[in-house]
């Protein structure tokens, strides 16, 4: 049993109306498999609510002053015990809670270095800014229904706050669009001048009622129930979340985008470069952003015919070190930009690009799957889904003498080979540098990313009151931590992988989960947990202050 950290809790016995004083372990059982707690005793409270420690804690007390306490290694790491502050030998301070500060402290960090909590200010006040961030911390770090937020936030110290489900909904309530819009215009304004954005639709999925934006529509989560519809921008240069819109589900996407450049204009975005899926790519919506003064950037549909010719011409000289773009994953890209003026679209450059680490993974799963349908003829046990490859990449021969033969079809599967599959084309009236647009456009697919990770917080069964107000406030919460994690996300994939020991932006916020500072009454000073050596290592690579041992590492303002 490794123990990975400890809380001190005050358990009152029923019967005798005493209250004791634990430290209060949590450790992982192996030969159970579930996450368990150990108790120690370390003395009770008198009539008067002071602390009377035992023996225990008393002589813990002192080895700590003295520098001589330890607790046990948990893998050969220091684990979390109470090591920080020194303590007058024979004082006994009284405990008056514990908050774990670890994910605080890095969603802190974020938080600050880009100016968040200052645009929060601009439009709503101080209090509801601090109770839209706690909301917001906690679904970057549990992405859980509101409804389950109030022990994670007491445990962090946010019960100040009283954030009860009810409170929540009235918070959710006061979220007004006057306040929102207050918000994304201070928010865009700090964002760098001219920049490229981003837009994506999804839609939420919901059982409320009362929600006039609710309706059916194209559920891109395949889910057969009423819907939202979201309208998301975000910034290129930073890769954060700028802006969003609710529509109605059944809206379609053109009407979203007139919505969305209307709004825009009110909140004094000028020009900007529209980046967004295959589902935007239409001569009507292409020429509806040209002609409103703004570029665009977009990925054109396998399905186009012009885009297959264009491959075609390309596809010889793809395969070429000129060519090659280096991923941030240490794989390559081809890709070769073709230029053109055209009378709808002026100057507008072609981008096409082949991806061989898929094309071969495509290639040998294929393979793979041709052996086992060949044995599959062969016995006689054929499958219904199988069908198409039966009858495309075989020959079947029933002889009286040899029985069943059966033979490749060696040019239908090198036909195969030889498709199109990972080459694609992106058009652009505003990128003209061949590794700068397919940059800007995964930057698209990292926020995709980051919603699809908060997404599930928006669970709209679980909300006490599905009116439309209520579900607005929610989804600005959400887009709060999304603007969190996508900055969280940028900031580790910045630090070089084998430096941040391929850790993850979420495995960055578990690996700091326990780290604990303990709430002294009186004179005493606050005091922390021992930092393991995973939560060093991350908040040595966030530059986040922290002490250890004898040694402070406190990081320049």
């Amino acid at each position: 049993m490794a123990k990975t950290r400890y809380n001190i809790i005050e358990i009152t016995q029923k019967k005798t109306g005493i209250t004791y004083i634990y430290e209060d372990y949590s450790y992982w059982n192996r030969e159970k498999g579930y996450s368990t707690h150990k108790r120690k005793s370390i003395g009770k409270l008198d009539a008067n609510g002071n602390c009377i420690y035992n023996r225990y804690y008393l002589e813990k007390l002192a080895a700590i002053e003295a520098g001589t306490y330890a607790e046990e290694p948990d893998g050969g790491c220091a684990s979390s015990g109470i090591l920080e502050e020194q303590l007058p030998p024979g004082d006994s301070p009284s405990v008056s809670y514990t908050i774990l500060v670890g994910q605080k402290m890095v969603l802190d960090k974020c938080c600050n270095g880009i100016q968040l909590r200052d645009s929060l200010l601009d439009a709503f006040p101080s209090d509801d800014v601090d109770a839209i961030l706690a909301l917001a911390y906690y679904v970057v770090c549990q992405g859980k229904a509101f409804s389950r937020s109030e022990d994670w936030l007491a445990e962090r110290g946010y019960s100040d706050l009283g954030l009860t489900s009810q409170r929540i909904s009235e918070l959710l309530g006061r979220i007004s669009d006057d306040r929102r819009n207050a918000f994304f215009k201070s928010w865009m304004q700090r964002q760098p001048k001219g920049d490229s954005l981003l837009f994506d639709i999804t839609s939420v999925s919901t059982y409320g009622t009362s929600n006039l934006y609710a309706e059916r529509g194209y559920n891109r989560d395949g889910e057969d129930l009423e819907q939202v519809n979201l309208a998301l921008l975000s910034s290129v240069s930073c890769g954060l979340p700028l802006w969003y819109c609710v529509t109605p589900g059944s809206m379609a996407d053109v009407a979203v985008i007139e919505y969305e450049m209307k709004m825009l204009r009110k909140l004094e975005v000028k020009r900007f470069t529209f980046f967004g899926d295959r589902g935007f790519y239409s001569e009507y919506n292409l020429k509806y952003i040209t002609n409103k003064g703004h570029k665009f950037t977009v990925p054109v549909p396998s399905s186009v015919a012009w885009q297959k010719k264009l491959i075609a011409e390309h596809r010889a000289s793809m395969l070429s070190p000129r060519n090659v773009i280096e991923t941030e994953e240490g794989g390559i890209v081809y890709g070769k930009t073709v230029y053109k003026t055209t009378e709808e679209y002026g100057r507008t450059w072609y981008h096409i690009y082949f991806d061989p680490t898929r094309k071969n993974k495509i290639v040998n799963d294929f393979m793979q799957r041709l052996r086992r349908c060949k044995d599959e003829l062969e016995a006689g046990q054929l499958m219904e889904k199988n069908k198409h490859i039966y009858e495309t990449y075989f020959t079947v021969r029933e002889t009286p003498k040899r029985g069943r033969t059966v033979e490749y079809n060696d040019k239908a599967i090198q036909n195969y080979i030889e498709n199109d599959s990972c080459y694609w084309v992106l058009m652009s009236t505003e990128e003209k540098d061949t590794r700068k647009a397919l940059s800007g456009y995964r930057t698209r697919n990292d926020v995709e990313v980051s919603f699809d990770d908060v997404k599930n917080s928006l669970d709209m069964r679980r909300m006490r009151n599905h009116t439309e107000q209520t579900v607005r406030g929610k989804i600005f919460v959400v887009f709060i931590a999304l603007i969190l994690l996508s900055q969280l996300r940028l900031t580790v994939r910045n630090i070089p992988p084998k430096q941040r020991r391929y850790w993850t932006e979420h495995e960055f916020l578990d690996k700091v989960a326990s780290y604990t500072k303990v709430h002294f009454e009186g004179k005493y000073k606050d005091v922390y947990t021992v930092p393991t050596a995973n939560q060093r290592h991350v908040f040595d690579m966030l530059e986040l202050p922290y002490r250890y041992k004898p040694k402070s590492v406190v990081r320049p303002n």
